[in-house]
């Protein structure tokens, strides 16, 4: 009866971690566009704590999983805004720090708070992606992060032609091999894998 209950609460506590992903990330955007480089002081010891509750919830196999995909999606993802920078689609009045632990964020909701978007058909990601992946940057230059020199409108569809195809690529590097991990179904994948 007892390892009943225990492992009736796992699940708890998996959807606790997920709950809490999506909360730190929401927590660690507003840091970082209303604090710039300072949010730093915030945003470096929650990945931290990230590793640091996987391992406390027995989840040590995502620990590497996660570490390795940080690094690739931030590189990626800090390569992409780099272009976008030298194309003058943003500028930024010092040097952002903050967005490259904002990509560190970013690539630890792939698997945990974002996982549910591996499912989705290719369209309804890319779409999802254009959306908010554009309405993030463009949130942010209201709250000054970011200046959009060819203004709202030219800034918003190159954004979202960039997060069109940035997203699904993203949610596949999170996904390898294709595999939907709550039912370990397989899924549609760019790679036809």
């Amino acid at each position: 009866m007892k390892s009943m209950l225990a492992n009736s609460r796992v699940p708890f506590k998996h959807q606790g971690f997920i709950l809490y992903n999506a909360l730190s990330f929401q927590a660690v955007w507003w840091s970082s566009v209303l604090w710039l480089n300072t949010s730093l002081l915030l945003t470096i010891p929650l990945l931290l704590f990230h590793f640091i509750l996987l391992a406390s919830l027995g989840k040590h196999e995502y620990r590497k999983v996660d570490l390795l995909l940080m690094l690739k999606v931030a590189a990626l993802g800090i390569g992409v805004d780099t272009v976008l920078s030298v194309l003058a689609v943003f500028e930024f009045a010092l040097f952002p720090w903050w967005l490259g632990c904002l990509w560190l964020h970013f690539a630890l909701t792939l698997n945990h708070s974002l996982a549910f978007m591996r499912p989705l058909p290719l369209i309804f990601q890319a779409l999802l992606g254009g959306v908010f992946g554009g309405l993030s940057y463009l949130a942010g230059a209201q709250f000054n992060a970011v200046s959009l020199p060819y203004g709202n409108v030219i800034s918003a569809v190159v954004l979202f032609l960039v997060w069109l195809v940035l997203l699904p690529f993203l949610i596949q590097l999170a996904n390898p091999y294709g595999f939907n991990r709550s039912t370990k179904a397989r899924s549609f994948t760019v790679f036809g894998r």
